[in-house]
């Protein structure tokens, strides 16, 4: 490989309650490279997302993020080296949207400062590069779950941090916008080296976007790799069922489908 390993994780055993959901997880990405997780529901990708983050402590094993152990960090350290944009969240308060960005900024400022016009100015660039300029006075929780995906994907930008985890991203957009985000992350992979794991349930997306694809299984990874090779329909079958097929366009293009579409 010619990258160098920015996220490690070994012999890595976690769960809740004492109860493992993931299971001797080997892994290692690159700089600048995209790694989607793929699986079905319960298989542990937010879970594996949370160890990297250190919201969880392991049972067994490290995650290691630019060389240092995670779970030995405090949390302001941690924020410097790894982002989150969750599934979903909800402000206890009724933020504008520019302050919901803004709060990216805290783990870079010193106690009792706050940010400066150089911060605000930033924050309306990264919102004009998602095309969300439009919402910043808008308060956070009156949006729809598309929209409060894109302002947490601002903060997460606004942060600046080497890694980037991303739970679920496109759940809630519409078509365009699942390509604009992930266009938009693939574009910092290449010029800035922000390495991204990404959940996804669209294999396609995987299959366009992502350098390398992990598929997970009951808490275990049954294939990880270039996504072009793990991308197969061996082990997409293996992992959610006999009923998918990679097959390719009339331009050559390869694309996840059903093997048989029920007719009403």
């Amino acid at each position: 490989m010619d990258w160098e390993v920015t996220v490690q994780i070994n012999n890595l055993t976690a769960g809740y309650g004492g109860q493992p959901v993931l299971y001797d997880i080997h892994l290692q990405v690159g700089e600048g490279r995209i790694v989607g997780l793929l699986g079905p529901n319960g298989s542990g990708k937010t879970t594996l997302m949370r160890c990297i983050n250190s919201i969880i402590k392991p049972l067994q094993g490290e995650v290691q993020v630019r060389g240092q152990n995670v779970n030995k960090l405090d949390r302001m350290h941690i924020a410097r080296l790894v982002s989150l944009v969750p599934q979903k969240t909800s402000a206890v308060f009724s933020y504008s949207c520019e302050d919901m960005i803004i709060m990216g900024m805290t783990p870079r400022l010193n106690l009792w400062s706050k940010p400066g016009r150089a911060a605000h100015a930033r924050a309306r660039q990264v919102c004009e590069e998602i095309g969300i300029a439009d919402l910043l006075e808008h308060s956070f929780n009156q949006l729809s779950g598309g929209q409060q995906q894109l302002v947490l994907l601002a903060r997460a930008l606004l942060q600046n941090t080497p890694v980037m985890l991303l739970d679920e991203p496109t759940s809630h957009l519409d078509f365009s916008n699942q390509h604009r985000v992930l266009g938009l992350m693939l574009g910092m992979a290449r010029s800035r080296g922000v390495t991204s794991i990404i959940t996804l349930h669209d294999p396609n997306l995987a299959l366009y976007y992502c350098d390398e694809v992990v598929i997970l299984k009951e808490g275990r990874i049954i294939a990880g790799g270039q996504s072009r090779q793990v991308m197969n329909t061996s082990n997409l079958c293996q992992a959610f069922g006999e009923n998918i097929e990679v097959d390719s366009t009339g331009k050559g293009l390869r694309v996840v489908v059903p093997r048989t579409i029920a007719v009403s």
